[in-house]
């Protein structure tokens, strides 16, 4: 029973660390977002518009920091705070990023309409349509 009760019990503190963790990731983040495109996509038919940012992603904190598609995803939005879905964002951009160390690499986000051309913004979020769930 006390093996069954601290299993329990450190199931709970990693998903609430896990959880606090995503929360709390945008403060220990400095994302400079450079524009590099504006274009259109369809896709599955429908048609989309798509901004593509150069991303230079590094750590405000000494311990290293998972971004992962797990724990959360990359946002873009503009000055009014509207949000864009991210569409792409190239793998060297995800994993642990560690202190001293920057992550460099694109990500492009779409919208229904040519709202996402005013993004000027990308922040890491936990706010994510299609957050997938870490296999167990």
């Amino acid at each position: 029973m006390k093996r069954v009760n601290a299993l329990v019990l450190s199931s709970f503190v990693l998903v609430s660390f896990s959880t606090w963790a995503a929360e709390d990731l945008h403060n220990k983040l400095v994302i400079q977002a450079i524009p590099e495109s504006e274009g259109t996509v369809v896709i599955e038919g429908q048609p989309k518009y798509e901004k593509t940012f150069n991303l230079v992603v590094s750590s405000k904190v000494d311990a290293p920091i998972e971004l992962t598609g797990f724990v959360g995803c990359y946002r873009a939005f503009d000055e009014k705070g509207k949000e864009f879905d991210e569409r792409t964002v190239q793998l060297d951009l995800l994993g642990t990023l560690k202190d001293g160390a920057a992550k460099v690499g694109h990500a492009s986000f779409v919208s229904d309409d040519d709202a996402v051309y005013n993004a000027k913004f990308v922040k890491w979020s936990k706010e994510c349509p299609n957050l997938p769930q870490k296999p167990k």
